[in-house]
């Protein structure tokens, strides 16, 4: 009995010396974060920006502002390819760069032009970067938009370029777009693809006098077919936050004889595309329903004709925004998803190149019906 327990017991001694422990584990502090990457085409090369944050003045934030902003750190290098870019980074990286924290994804319309497929292959299959970040594009300096920072001492993180969901619930134009809904658009029969764009303005806020430079949503650039349509700026978008059921809110404003009459926020559209084919053409009736409130009344007009003048605006802006997407042959409502759906030989039928063709008339009918549910804090039902 002695000898099984003394057995035991050596047992028990030299059992943890065949642990493997944690002996190549690697410290918070001796590993760089990268939050965003950016990817370029200049003169026949690719371009790689990487931003990184200090995250010890990042966590400070959480308990109370540090006293200044939290440095950027940029890096930047180039090469025949993406992986080749990427990788001269690290010729000079003091500590190893992990790419598991990136949370966007900054692509030039140059180097969109040059191919998606092509450009976006590195992030498809490099393990660290996740499918769920961010996706925007600009014809701006990346560098100069990796630099820009957020109001008062708050981290980069706080941004457009890192956290646009809030904004976007509050002014919805272009939804934020993630880099697997992206993958999934250009890669569906039938769809074109859109990446919202960003750039810098430093035309509406000052700090100290001086005018601060922020990040502004800029409309968006459309693909199909693995190549660029074009841009549109969001001065010509406004149609898209009708044709959109994650839409959250966005304003209209009724003039008569060019002055302002009303203002409105309309909010949580829902859509229905009713596609038909005629002949060789196929043609489309869309249907909004939409809820809102009235922010201004500038002038007494009746309830009525109020929505009926709002009904107005919102159909004009849908056809606009649908016919400078044609110019540059863009589906900006991706029409051609409930046709393919619908009648996918249909649609084969009438696709060139594998693209769905439209033209000014394939949007035959748009109706649009308001429920005015409130006059701001005075609160009511109509109709």
């Amino acid at each position: 009995m002695k000898r099984k327990n003394m057995v035991f017991a050596v047992i028990t001694l030299l059992s943890p010396l065949l642990l493997t422990g944690c002996w190549n584990i690697k410290e918070i502090q001796d590993i760089s974060y990268v939050t965003a990457l950016g990817l370029d085409y200049q003169d026949g090369r690719y371009v790689a920006y990487a931003q990184m944050l200090d995250f010890s003045n990042v966590a400070r934030t959480e308990g109370g502002r540090p006293d200044k902003q939290p440095p950027i750190l940029i890096g930047k290098a180039e090469g025949i390819t993406v992986t080749t870019a990427l990788n001269n980074l690290y010729q000079d990286g003091q500590q190893r760069l992990y790419w598991g924290h990136v949370s966007t994804l900054l692509l030039s319309d140059r180097i969109l032009d040059k191919g998606v497929e092509k450009s976006i292959d590195f992030i498809n299959r490099y393990r660290e970067i996740r499918y769920n970040i961010l996706l925007f594009v600009t014809r701006e300096s990346i560098e100069d938009l990796f630099r820009a920072k957020s109001f008062f001492t708050l981290s980069p993180l706080s941004t457009l370029l890192h956290e646009p969901t809030e904004n976007y619930r509050q002014r919805s134009y272009v939804q934020p777009k993630q880099f697997f809904e992206f993958i999934s658009d250009i890669r569906e029969p039938g769809q074109t693809g859109y990446v919202p764009a960003i750039s810098l303005t430093s035309n509406h806020w000052k700090e100290d006098q001086k005018p601060k430079e922020l990040m502004k949503r800029d409309g968006a650039v459309f693909v199909r077919n693995d190549r660029l349509q074009g841009w549109l700026p969001e001065s010509k978008l406004d149609g898209m936050r009708w044709m959109d059921p994650q839409s959250v809110r966005s304003p209209i404003w009724i003039l008569e004889g060019g002055k302002p009459v009303a203002s409105l926020v309309i909010e949580n559209p829902k859509i229905k595309i009713k596609p038909f084919i005629k002949g060789d053409h196929a043609f489309f009736d869309i249907d909004i329903k939409v809820s809102g409130g009235i922010n201004e009344k500038l002038k007494e007009i009746p309830e009525k004709e109020l929505i009926r003048q709002a009904e107005g605006v919102i159909r004009k802006e849908v056809l606009d925004t649908y016919k400078e997407g044609v110019k540059i042959r863009a589906d900006v409502y991706q029409l051609g998803v409930p046709l393919y759906r619908q009648d996918p030989h249909a649609w084969n039928r009438l696709s060139k190149k594998g693209a769905f063709v439209l033209n000014e008339e394939s949007i035959q009918k748009v109706t649009v019906k308001l429920k005015l549910k409130n006059s701001g804090k005075l609160k009511y039902e109509s109709r």
